[in-house]
């Protein structure tokens, strides 16, 4: 199990458009709110490698009924034949904590949500190394989500099923389509025996890029 045991305090503070040097007041309000999200989370992931294929309804995981449909995730995979299929989560408990903080402070409320936010990436990036240290040899494209490009976020449900999210992590979807907890990530890896090149990512492939309220505060989630 991934044991997260402090904030990327900075990207947190970017999460919420501030500085990244916030005054001593800010400072201790953080540690506090960093101390009761990290007693309250519990980081866990689960993966699936498997071949894909290239076809003309979009990038097949064989073996699985997952399809990763658009032209962006094709191209990202292309060159790959196989993929690790990713669903990582912080557990209700990040939820909880974020609640608790915002009905006794607004900003605390805030802090603790961008601090989960900031710990979510923290946690996809340790299970990516942990995936490769696995697979030696074989070169990765970076974490590509429903939502990115135009891959839709409806196949959300096919991905959480083929790694038995709901079972093995308590992860579900909402009627609207919203992943439940709120603080899990699903993602998909391209692997390739050859290096493969880095294609665009973040903002640029985002669907979210014109509505995006870290945009809006002139920042980045990533």
């Amino acid at each position: 199990m991934i044991r997260l045991t402090a904030v990327d305090m900075p990207q947190a503070f970017r999460y919420m458009g501030m500085a990244a040097d916030p005054d001593e007041t800010m400072r201790r309000l953080a540690a506090e709110c960093e101390k009761r999200l990290l007693a309250s989370i519990l980081p866990r992931y689960v993966h699936l490698v498997c071949p894909i294929r290239q076809t003309e309804q979009g990038v097949l995981c064989e073996g699985t009924t997952l399809l990763l449909t658009g032209a962006d995730i094709a191209a990202h995979l292309s060159g790959c034949d196989r993929a690790a299929v990713l669903c990582a989560t912080l557990s209700s408990g990040a939820d909880a904590a974020i609640r608790q903080a915002g009905a006794a402070d607004v900003l605390a409320g805030m802090m603790t949500d961008a601090m989960a936010s900031a710990l979510t990436e923290q946690l996809c990036d340790a299970a990516e190394a942990e995936i490769l240290a696995g697979l030696p040899g074989l070169h990765p494209t970076w974490r590509f989500s429903p939502g990115y490009g135009d891959l839709p976020l409806t196949v959300q449900g096919d991905l959480l099923r083929t790694v038995n999210a709901e079972k093995r992590l308590g992860v579900t979807l909402s009627d609207s389509g919203m992943l439940i907890p709120s603080k899990t990530v699903t993602a998909v890896i391209g692997l390739s025996a050859r290096p493969v090149p880095k294609g665009k990512r973040g903002c640029a492939v985002c669907n979210m890029n014109q509505t995006c309220p870290y945009r809006a505060k002139g920042v980045h989630c990533a």
